[in-house]
């Protein structure tokens, strides 16, 4: 028997299947499969770089991290990877835009060798890969918070049901569809936001909470500074050129529309990522004790499902989901074209554009 929760989930998700089959019949050549054509303006190109970004650690993972540890000067999510977009629209946008790439690695083909983009490739590959199956992980924690469904056969319907998906309508309809999933992201959280604080008494009482949470920026013993360098400059100097970042500032139709993407997504990012954040924080108010939970990552959901109307939670669950299917489409698809543009076709100099559209599917 499915509850009205997991069949919103569901619902949500068939939502975005028609979205892209819809868009899909707009895809017809490589460049449109990859690169959505490049002519994406302001308002996509915002929706898609924040909701690439804003994925399952954010809510889930940085929420059950500073609920279990508090605040210290190590939490880089959200501010980093918000720092990383801003800079990364100072610093690169546009230049990276005038090079009409496809990939990150046709740079290395630009400026050194085609071998060298193809072991570029192979080296990037791998590490979506890996990002596309922690997001797979907390789609399936969502099942699982939703359903009586076991991890693993939770895991195995978000991966079939995801893959699906990102095959269908390419950048094009995963532009599209982060418009409605950021839109969805930002509804969700909201509620949640505003359920918590009016359970807490209200923003005063909230703001009191928070004065009195676990909150400690200093360097704890045993570490250094170099240590909480390390820890931004991981997400912040690792992300700046991530092939997913430099597809996305390739769909836009301009340099400025690239560079005001990035910066207006970074400024976005880190003020909805607050919210887990400060949800985590009140949490032990509002509870009277830490909300314990089989599965760390399931703090936020177990949370949420304890404190939330269906429907608000339903909303919740759905921007869950838009965090989770934003990010995990853009990590399958930066394997996909890499895999395709600069190892399979190189080898199939004439290929057509339907033959290239079917290698992208395909690897997809």
């Amino acid at each position: 028997r499915m509850s009205p929760v997991l069949i919103g989930v569901l619902g949500y998700v068939v939502v975005q299947f028609v979205i892209g089959i819809v868009v899909a019949r707009r895809v017809r050549t490589e460049d449109d499969y990859f690169v959505a054509g490049r002519r994406i303006g302001p308002t996509l190109s915002i929706a898609t770089i924040f909701a690439t970004w804003f994925g399952a650690e954010t809510c889930l993972g940085s929420a059950a991290e500073v609920h279990e540890n508090g605040l210290t000067i190590f939490q880089a999510e959200p501010a980093a990877y918000g720092v990383c977009l801003i800079l990364a629209g100072l610093l690169i946008a546009a230049p990276l835009w005038r090079r009409k790439l496809t990939t990150l690695a046709d740079l290395y083909a630009e400026r050194y060798s085609p071998g060298v983009a193809k072991c570029a490739a192979a080296l990037m590959i791998p590490t979506s890969m890996l990002w596309a199956a922690a997001q797979i992980r907390g789609f399936g924690q969502v099942l699982v918070a939703t359903s009586e469904f076991d991890i693993d056969v939770a895991v195995t319907i978000a991966a079939a049901l995801v893959i699906a998906y990102t095959a269908i309508g390419g950048m094009l309809a995963d532009i599209v569809t982060d418009l409605v999933q950021g839109i969805a992201l930002v509804i969700g959280l909201g509620a949640i936001g505003w359920v918590i604080v009016q359970k807490c008494g209200g923003f005063s009482a909230t703001a009191e909470n928070l004065a009195q949470s676990r909150v400690d920026f200093g360097v704890p013993a045993g570490k250094s500074w170099l240590d909480v360098v390390e820890a931004w400059s991981i997400p912040i100097l690792g992300s700046i050129v991530a092939p997913e970042l430099v597809a996305r500032l390739s769909s836009a139709r301009s340099a400025g529309v690239a560079r005001t993407s990035c910066l207006a997504g970074g400024t976005l990012y880190i003020v909805i990522g607050a919210i887990p954040i400060m949800i985590a924080l009140v949490a032990p108010a509002l509870e009277g004790s830490i909300v314990a939970a089989a599965d760390s990552e399931q703090f936020l959901p177990t949370l949420a499902q304890r404190h939330l109307p269906t429907f608000a939670y339903i909303l919740f669950a759905g921007a869950l989901v838009s965090a989770i299917l934003s990010t995990v489409d853009s990590n399958l698809l930066a394997c996909s074209s890499a895999l395709t543009n600069n190892i399979i076709l190189p080898w199939r100099r004439k290929a057509t554009e339907p033959e290239k559209l079917h290698w992208a599917r395909a690897a997809t």
